[in-house]
């Protein structure tokens, strides 16, 4: 399986959605159209596996980063970082992911590593928020997450030049902040 998801990342990075097929993907993993074929029924099938699994990695990733113990960086800047680093990875590649897993329906898909997230946030944050006169409400979370996740996805299907820079950090620190109401210290706008 590992084989046909590289191929077909690559398939869709150097050519697009035009130039995906089973029998090309099958030729660039190196496999037979039958054992292809035993896993997926079709190329939509590959896809939509793949795009589940791009959304895990997100997930898993921003959560560790959440929870990671390092008193040099926020909890905030790791998150983003590694939000940005999920989403940026593939580029045009996850962006035709995601594109077929709404396409199928998969809306709530989309949602899922969001929601789970935001429930590391509801569960942690007495450790990873800063402290302040009012917690979070869910409806509050949901549009803090919604908001951060937004951002993100859109740069990365506009492929913006600055997706990878400190000023992007910087700007979706001061909207998680700023939507939060607390005041942007030191600690925070370092590393």
């Amino acid at each position: 399986m590992e084989a046909i998801f590289e191929a077909t990342a690559r398939i869709l990075a150097r050519e697009g959605r035009a130039g995906l097929n089973t029998n090309r993907i099958a030729e660039v993993a190196g496999v037979s159209v039958g054992t292809l074929y035993g896993y997926f029924s079709d190329k939509d099938a590959i896809l939509l596996a793949m795009a589940r699994r791009e959304l895990d990695i997100a997930r898993d990733r921003v959560a560790a980063a959440l929870l990671e113990p390092d008193p040099e960086v926020h909890p905030a800047r790791r998150a983003i970082r590694a939000l940005v680093s999920a989403y940026n990875a593939r580029g045009r590649t996850r962006r035709i992911l995601m594109e077929t897993l709404f396409a199928h329906g998969g809306s709530d898909e989309l949602a899922r590593p969001v929601n789970e997230i935001a429930q590391v946030l509801a569960r942690w944050s007495g450790d990873i928020l800063p402290p302040g006169p009012e917690r979070l409400s869910t409806v509050g979370l949901y549009v803090l997450t919604r908001a951060v996740d937004s951002v993100v996805r859109s740069a990365t299907y506009e492929a913006v030049d600055f997706m990878t820079s400190r000023e992007f950090e910087d700007e979706l620190i001061r909207l998680i902040f700023g939507f939060l109401g607390w005041p942007l210290n030191e600690d925070v706008q370092s590393p």
